[in-house]
């Protein structure tokens, strides 16, 4: 499923890869199905074109949405440009619409350059789950492989700093774990300027 509806709010499902294997994602306990959704993507990714058309039949069939989010199970910035395309679409056609990325915020670790300006001319908000403030508790929860392990924890923070002088509203989140310090994380997100969120766990 590329698109799924909550809350009125459009879902954009565009990769299942991601960079980490979060300890508390449900992705693969839950078979890729989230509230009866299944959100694997079998075959080739999808197309801008076909994330565009998918979006103007929901559009038409369902009403106006209040919010555009790109999150699925997977980063979504892997799809960098994707998200261009369809984000630069919303906002030419849809300038009412609000845009909003779900992101573990490794998308310019990803591409090797600050993407946080070009996502400023379509994105309104940016939620980062960053979890914790301690780089070894970062590791333990995200367990990421490769150059996120060495390099994932600063790149993530750097990301978050760079929304928020960007100009995309920024929220910093933690799921809801008994061992971490979240008000450490808090004061992280106060000082660069952005907002807190702790999450519930799913089970």
């Amino acid at each position: 499923m590329i698109i799924y509806e909550e809350n009125q709010a459009l879902y954009l499902n565009l990769t299942n890869r991601c960079p980490v294997s979060c300890r508390f994602c449900v992705k693969t306990d839950w078979d890729y199905v989230f509230k009866n959704k299944n959100l694997r993507i079998s075959g080739p990714e999808p197309a801008p074109d076909e994330v565009i058309k998918e979006i103007e039949t929901r559009l038409r069939s369902n009403g106006p949405s209040r919010e555009a989010v790109f999150c699925g199970f997977g980063e979504c910035t892997y799809r960098l440009d994707v998200m261009n395309a369809v984000g630069f679409h919303l906002k030419r056609l849809h300038p009412g619409l609000r845009q909003r990325l779900n992101t573990v915020g490794l998308g310019s670790l990803i591409w090797g350059r600050d993407i946080a300006p070009e996502l400023s001319r379509y994105l309104d908000a940016v939620s980062i789950s960053l979890n914790t403030a301690d780089p070894d508790q970062w590791l333990e929860l995200h367990r990421p492989a490769g150059k996120f392990r060495k390099e994932g924890f600063e790149a993530a923070r750097s990301f978050a700093r760079c929304c928020v002088a960007a100009g995309i509203k920024t929220r910093v989140t933690a799921v809801d774990l008994p061992e971490v310090n979240l008000d450490a994380l808090a004061a992280f997100a106060r000082k660069i300027g952005a907002e807190f969120f702790v999450r519930p766990t799913l089970d």
